[in-house]
């Protein structure tokens, strides 16, 4: 089955915390037209890598050689290329992505989302049991945490 590609990105980019808004601005693009492009299936990979630079992603992980295919070819009209003055420098982005510090981090990133993710389940097996076994001081207990912690946020 062919991956959703508009999906996997856009799982990406609620992960960095990385606002639509903000990304659409600069992607240069309307924020409806960034909806638009994350709704389609197979989104162009210069696209992909786009974001990923933006909101420093690496999507090598999730699409197998994405920037091998899509290395620049050496001509001055490469994305890869910035006119400096009156000549054009490579300016080799992708190494930014592939910096070892961005993998930790989003290896980090990765494992703090599933424990947070995992602390809520916890948290909401313990209201359930509280609840079955008619423990209300045990309820009232972990309604005051869960308040105390939406507060922090």
């Amino acid at each position: 089955m062919e991956q959703h590609k508009g999906k996997i990105v856009e799982e990406a980019i609620k992960k960095s915390g990385f606002r639509m808004k903000a990304l659409a601005k600069k992607l240069g693009i309307a924020r409806n037209t960034l909806y638009t492009r994350l709704k389609e299936a197979d989104i162009k990979d210069t696209f992909i890598i786009e974001i990923g630079k933006i909101i420093y992603y690496d999507f090598s992980n999730d699409f197998p050689g994405i920037y091998e295919k899509n290395e620049p070819k050496g001509n001055a009209e490469s994305p890869g290329y910035e006119p400096k003055g009156d000549r054009h420098e490579y300016i080799d982005e992708s190494a930014i992505i592939r910096d070892p510090h961005f993998t930790q981090l989003q290896a980090l990133n990765k494992k703090y989302l599933k424990l947070m993710e995992d602390y809520n389940k916890l948290l909401n097996i313990l209201i359930i049991l509280a609840n079955d076994n008619e423990l209300v001081g045990i309820k009232q207990e972990i309604m005051a945490f869960i308040e105390n912690e939406k507060q922090e946020d």
